[in-house]
C-alpha cells in the first residue's frame, strides 16, 4: 500500500541537502526523500530489500522456530573440553 504525503514549511538548509542528494543519486526529490528517511529510520531501500527477497528465494529463510535447534546443536560443539587439551 502506498501513501502519498505532502510536507510543508521545508527549510531552505532541509531542502538544499535533500536537492544535492537527489543529485547525487540522480534520483528526484521524492525517491531521494524516500532514501534518506528509510535509512534515518533503519529501514532496508528498495534495492536492500531486493537483494535480501532474492538472497532469502535463492537460498531459503529459516523462522526462528526452525533456526534453534540449530543453535542448540552448535552450542554442543562449541563447548571446549579442558582434558582434550592436555
Amino acid at each position: 500500500m502506498s501513501t502519498a504525503l505532502t510536507l510543508h514549511n521545508i527549510d531552505d538548509e532541509l531542502y538544499a541537502a535533500v536537492r544535492d542528494y537527489a543529485r547525487e543519486t540522480k534520483t528526484s526529490l521524492g525517491a531521494a526523500f524516500k532514501q534518506l528517511a528509510r535509512r534515518a529510520l533503519g529501514l532496508p531501500t528498495a534495492e536492500e530489500k531486493a537483494r535480501i527477497d532474492a538472497a532469502n528465494a535463492l537460498f531459503g529463510c529459516l523462522s526462528e522456530e526452525d533456526v534453534r535447534p540449530i543453535r542448540e546443536a552448535l552450542k554442543l560443539q562449541s563447548q571446549i573440553e579442558p582434558e582434550m587439551w592436555k
